[in-house]
């Protein structure tokens, strides 16, 4: 008996479920590794993020990167202050504000990490051609977009840009969120001023407020 061919819906939710498995085992696989080191996952995100960054940044600008919240955050911070891996400064400019900052220790750890990550990965590709391996790429690269596209979908923007962007996140992700929640916040701006405006210029029975 013949298989019957598989719609085209039926092998996007196929693709779609396969990346959910991809999502779960390879968060699980990192947290794992990151045992070895002594790290967690939020831990070790925080980290990478502090030392890409390589200067002092607020706590909020670690809460946006990291989608923790203030008190979780503290302890995250905490906790790797303890393992001399990060450190807390006070800004010169305002004492009320604190700052944190990888220590040499996290760099050399966060390195380490990296570096273990990119040999199982290559362990991993070894089976694929070049040819393979670029296709791969391009695939990646569409489903990236194609995230990106519906993420920014309340937002008029180029998507090339946005993707050329989004490279930023990998080499400083804390610059990436401040830029992005930037640009966020200046374009919810125009739209109030615009609502507002066109608001103004309505007929006073008409107006919504």
């Amino acid at each position: 008996m013949e298989d019957t061919p598989q719609s085209r819906q039926d092998r996007v939710v196929s693709i779609r479920n396969l990346f959910v498995s991809l999502m779960w085992i390879a968060h699980r696989q990192f947290s794992q590794s990151l045992q070895v080191f002594d790290l967690t996952r939020p831990q070790f995100i925080t980290l990478h993020a502090l030392v890409a960054h390589n200067q002092p940044c607020p706590m909020r600008d670690l809460t946006d990167v990291t989608f923790q919240d203030a008190p979780t955050m503290t302890g995250i911070v905490d906790r790797l202050i303890k393992m001399g891996l990060a450190e807390r400064t006070r800004s010169k400019i305002d004492r009320r504000v604190v700052l944190v900052q990888a220590t040499t220790a996290g760099a050399d750890l966060a390195k380490q990490v990296d570096e273990k990550s990119l040999e199982d990965d290559m362990c991993g590709y070894a089976a694929l051609t070049d040819e393979e391996l670029n296709a791969l790429e391009q695939l990646a690269t569409y489903i990236l977009r194609m995230y990106m596209q519906r993420y920014m979908a309340a937002q008029n923007g180029d998507m090339n840009e946005v993707m050329e962007k989004i490279k930023l996140f990998r080499t400083d992700p804390i610059f990436y969120a401040k830029l992005h929640n930037e640009k966020t916040q200046h374009e919810r701006m125009e739209t109030v001023q615009q609502f507002e405006t066109s608001n103004a210029n309505l007929p006073e029975e008409m107006s919504v407020f």
